[in-house]
């Protein structure tokens, strides 16, 4: 199988999962990509998983993963915003905080991150990995 079939292939196996079936995936995928440092984070008691599914504590590298497939424009900013905001408040010296999704964002959530979100917390690498380099990554 070519690269691109494989890339293909992995996309359409991440359109698929919900809930914490994408979670699950993403925790491997972190496990792959940051041996010896990435911690898979459940929610558990009333702080829940304090806005963290997962994170580096070497690296400093945060993990909000959300499967925003067929999502509404204003629900996947308001995770976003609130993924990003709890994140920074419940934790110390974030580095990066990455948005997994098993999509593509809409320009308008986009632009949202990049004219809103990345100023307003300039102190922060703010990215997002929608489905292509999460396809990209994990072939």
């Amino acid at each position: 199988m070519d690269q691109n079939s494989l890339r293909k292939l992995v996309e359409g196996q991440l359109l698929r999962l919900e809930g914490s079936a994408f979670q699950d995936c993403m925790d491997r995928l972190g496990l792959e990509l940051y041996p010896g440092d990435y911690q898979p984070v459940r929610a558990a008691g009333p702080k829940g998983d304090t806005k963290n599914d997962g994170y580096c504590p070497k690296a400093r590298v945060f993990f909000a993963a959300h499967a925003t497939r067929g999502e509404r424009i204003d629900k996947t900013k308001a995770k976003i915003r609130g993924g990003l905001e709890g994140c920074l408040h419940e934790h110390r010296d974030v580095k990066v905080w990455r948005f997994l999704t098993n999509d593509t964002l809409p320009g308008e959530v986009d632009q949202f991150i990049d004219n809103e979100l990345r100023p307003r917390y300039r102190d922060v690498t703010v990215e997002v990995w929608g489905i292509k380099t999460l396809a990209d990554e994990i072939s």
